[in-house]
């Protein structure tokens, strides 16, 4: 069994944070609540007050780490960066999570008299910090309630002011178009008008939902046309159904897509063709097909992938959700079609993955935005949860606030500004369904479009988009109503379902039969004897429990059955032959979920070759299924049988044209190195016919240098093909094909796809390859790279620069030797000249000045000013005398660590 060696620490954090007692007087509720063990951590902004507040020791002191121009801590003119705070209206940080004190502590001010009271170290007298008098928030908040609408119009006047951000891509002008009111339409209008048409799709997602929303409630035809400019963008800068972040043809980064900038594109597109733009049918339904999937499936991924498991999903649950809406929104079956359903099951995410608030990719923030906005989606139909979910928040809503009327999110990261924050007031306005993607009635101006019944998958897949326990094997269901953060949110489960007492088998059927796919996945974990954290990570945790495991196997629920067979692919150590013929059947139904399909040819794919050669016929077919994840699924599958000399010769032409038409880097990732391992264990004649194969599909790749939309693909084409030709390489006379058919197919080039050749065992070449490689080295290659790098060569070869890191990657003259050496002469490479393990060395050891010493937790990096002892300020200079300064000598190593000379390096990591 293989368990990962890294495990979260915020794994059983709510166990962690129970047993820091010395502060808090129980569990905290959201993973980020500041640990009492760090000597510094900063509130940075104390909502619209204008100063932001450290955290020192003794937890909790607080030191003000900033004042913000103009605001109304500004104003008091009494204070200033590094006063201790002794307490604020009387009350000390005390038992709970300090940023939920002072959330309260303002929104008590802001109910009263605006009045907050600082009494801060040293001065006679507290400073009187005023601010805005807003009320309190209504039990039925943001709806009804005067401080929300306060808030509201707050933010509206700051987003409507000449110089105000506009937001990302103008995401802003989304939430002016929220508040329903007709003063924010009309800038929002002169807004739509004139808006650029992007090419990122960042902002074409951002941008483009506000501008559409814009048209369908003013029918302005000057904004439809810039609509068709923004689409036509958007369909030129996709590619594989869906984008990346920036507009291009990627191939590794997330597989070629950013979810996180395609989701949105997916929105506006919808809402676009609502309003009447020409949207081309490759870049509405094939997009929608895309996302689509994921709805109910785990985690919207990062890129072009499978759904991803666990509570942390950056914001991309919440934007699909909103793609979702406007899909039901576009439709004429409305709230009865699938994508009404896909809407709410995204949306659902949002309660249980809040826990994990502001963690994510690059910050966290950019998924407060829309977890919370994603959330009001439910405003109706979770009422409870939507209530606990708002009120267990707002301390961070009034933290976030700027004194201005902004926004920012409050420990976002780079997200924690305007830039973004506009968008974050969403949470206020969703519930009053003024959007047609928060539930407005369509407007004169929509024009309703018969979108597809069944997107994708089959009616079995359709379960996944249930809002509803799954029943269980009695028919009874679970009663989810009445679920609370405090005890049913991820981080409560996780640390009582991975706590010191494991569950009972009912407690694990109780959660295999959740509503959350997620929560479903932690069970079946849990049912293999493995911890399965918040974002995957997993530990130990328990026995297997066979009979379970069996039970859940056989359910009828699709849902039950695709979370156990997914946690298998974690336990291949615990598949046997009933398992294996379990996978066999779900193969072979043709009415089972494609999701569940997909795991169980994963599965197939982890018995011995006895076991799938019977299978291959079966197989075979996966490999042209139209969905990308079936394909894939079906290339592992047939891998380890790939070079069997049962079945080869029909496996080896499937696997070839599978390979020859596909563009997409995640049905073919991982599989080269696996084939080509196959391929060299295999009989003459297999190789000969793989050869065959390899050579046909390197010929005859029917890969597009242009997408249907109009983007340059030529960079995923050439990465594809290079690929083949490098599995084909791989192949006893291989690389003579490749020579052969590159020199024809790139004429232009000195030696097509040289590293294949520089990287090769010379003894592996045929006599027409040997005889040629030298000449071209010699000849062609190395006047090529020097003329490239003579800049970098030239001052190297004169010694007026050094090296910065001979013998490593990009190093010229490494590179340069390297050629030589594959053309045979050998006599350039580097040489030691002397040891310096042998070396005497004059050193002195000293320990800084305790001014000097910080906080090993507050270190950026192991490096910081010191001061140097007397007479050693000079030591640099060559006129320096050790001996004299009473330096010691001797052999490395000499420095110390803790007292002591240590065993390995020291890094911040690993002290």
């Amino acid at each position: 069994m293989r368990f990962f060696s890294l495990i979260a620490m915020i794994l059983l954090s709510g166990v962690v944070l129970a047993q820091e007692s010395s502060f808090y007087r129980g569990p905290g509720l959201f993973s980020t609540r500041p640990s009492e063990t760090k000597s510094l951590q900063t509130i940075k902004r104390f909502g619209p007050v204008g100063l932001g507040i450290d955290l020192i020791q003794p937890a909790f002191v607080m030191r003000i780490s900033n004042v913000e121009e103009g605001s109304p801590a500004a104003a008091t003119e009494r204070l200033k960066k590094g006063q201790i705070i002794e307490s604020i209206n009387g009350q000390i940080l005390k038992d709970i999570d300090p940023r939920i004190q002072l959330g309260q502590i303002l929104a008590q001010a802001e109910a009263s008299d605006g009045e907050l009271k600082f009494v801060i170290q040293g001065e006679a007298q507290p400073v009187i910090v005023t601010v805005p008098v807003l009320g309190k928030y209504s039990s039925t908040w943001p709806l009804d309630c005067p401080k929300s609408d306060r808030i509201v119009r707050q933010v509206a006047d700051y987003l409507s002011q000449p110089q105000a951000t506009e937001g990302l891509g103008g995401i802003g002008m989304l939430f002016l178009l929220s508040t329903g009111e007709d003063q924010d339409l009309e800038v929002v209008r002169e807004w739509a008008r004139r808006a650029p048409a992007h090419t990122y799709p960042w902002y074409l997602g951002y941008g483009g939902i506000p501008l559409a929303e814009c048209y369908l409630r003013t029918g302005d035809p000057e904004i439809l046309a810039n609509i068709q400019k923004w689409v036509d963008n958007a369909s030129k800068s996709q590619h594989n159904d869906a984008w990346a972040g920036r507009g291009s043809a990627l191939t590794g980064y997330g597989n070629g897509h950013l979810n996180a900038a395609g989701t949105h594109v997916v929105t506006f597109l919808l809402l676009a063709r609502e309003c009447g733009a020409e949207v081309p049918y490759h870049t509405l339904d094939r997009a929608l097909r895309h996302f689509y999937r994921y709805a109910g499936r785990g985690n919207n991924p990062y890129g072009d992938d499978r759904p991803f498991t666990g509570f942390v999903d950056n914001g991309k649950n919440g934007k699909l959700a909103f793609a979702m809406a406007a899909a039901a929104a576009l439709t004429p079956q409305g709230e009865d079609s699938v994508y009404a359903k896909a809407r709410d099951v995204c949306a659902m995410q949002s309660f249980y993955t809040t826990t994990f608030m502001l963690h994510g990719h690059t910050g966290g923030g950019i998924g407060e935005i829309w977890r919370s906005a994603a959330m009001g989606l439910l405003h109706d139909k979770k009422p409870k949860q939507y209530r606990d979910f708002m009120d267990s928040r707002k301390w961070h809503y009034d933290l976030s606030r700027r004194f201005d009327g902004s926004f920012g999110i409050l420990g976002g990261a780079g997200y924690d500004k305007e830039l973004w924050g506009v968008a974050y007031p969403l949470a206020y306005t969703i519930p009053r369904k003024t959007l047609r993607i928060t539930g407005a009635p369509p407007s004169k101006f929509s024009k309703r479009y018969e979108l597809p019944a069944q997107p994708w998958g089959n009616s079995a897949d359709e379960a996944f988009l249930s809002l509803d326990a799954v029943p269980d094997r009695d028919g009874r269901q679970q009663d989810l109503s009445d679920e609370t953060l405090a005890r049913d949110s991820s981080g409560p489960f996780i640390r009582r379902f991975h706590g010191a007492d494991q569950p009972s088998d009912d407690e694990i059927r109780r959660y295999m039969h959740h509503q959350d796919f997620s929560i479903r996945n932690i069970a079946a974990f849990k049912a293999l004897g493995i911890n399965s954290g918040y974002i995957g990570w997993r530990a130990p945790g328990g026995q297997v429990r066979l009979d379970l495991v069996m039970e859940f196997l056989r359910d009828e629920d699709p849902r039950i059955r695709r979370a156990m067979f997914g946690a298998l692919l974690q336990r291949t150590d615990v598949l046997n032959a009933e398992i294996q013929q379990l996978a066999v059947q779900a193969v072979r139904d043709q009415d089972e979920s494609w999701w569940v399909k997909d795991a169980a040819i994963q599965i197939i794919g982890h018995s011995q070759a006895d076991e799938i050669v019977p299978l291959v016929d079966l197989l075979i077919p996966y490999l042209k299924h139209e969905e990308a994840w079936l394909r894939n699924a079906a290339l592992t599958a047939l891998t380890p049988v790939a070079a069997d000399e049962r079945c080869y010769e029909r496996v080896l032409p499937a696997m070839g044209e599978l390979v020859r038409s596909n563009q997409r880097v995640s049905i073919t990732l991982g599989f080269a190195p696996a084939i080509r391992a196959e391929i060299k264990k295999a009989s003459p004649v297999v190789q000969k016919l793989a050869t065959e194969t390899l050579k046909e599909t390197f010929t005859g790749y029917a890969g597009d240098k242009v997408a249907p939309g109009g983007l340059n693909t030529t960079s995923t084409y050439d990465y594809h093909l290079e690929a083949i030709a490098e599995s084909l390489a791989d192949v006893p006379g291989g690389l003579d094909v490749v020579y052969e058919i590159a020199r024809k197919k790139y004429p232009g080039e000195i030696l097509p796809y040289k590293n294949l050749f520089l990287r090769a065992d010379p003894s592996s070449f045929g006599p027409e390859l040997k005889q040629a490689i030298v000449p071209i080295i010699m000849d062609e290659l190395v006047p090529e790279f020097v003329g490239r790098n003579r800049r970098k060569l030239l001052p190297l070869a004169a010694n007026e620069v050094q090296s910065q890191r001979p013998g490593g990657r990009g190093e010229p003259i490494d590179e340069l030797a390297a050629l030589y050496r594959r053309a045979g002469h050998d006599q350039y490479d580097w040489k030691m000249f002397v040891d310096l393990r042998d070396a005497e060395w004059s050193y002195h050891s000293f320990d800084p000045i305790a001014a000097e010493q910080v906080p090993f937790d507050q270190l950026i990096s192991r490096y910081r000013e010191i001061t140097l002892p007397r007479g050693m300020e000079t030591w640099f200079q060559p006129e320096f005398d050790a001996a004299k300064a009473g330096w010691k000598t001797g052999k490395s190593p000499f420095g110390n660590y803790d007292g002591a000379i240590p065993t390995r390096p020291i890094t911040k990591c690993s002290a």
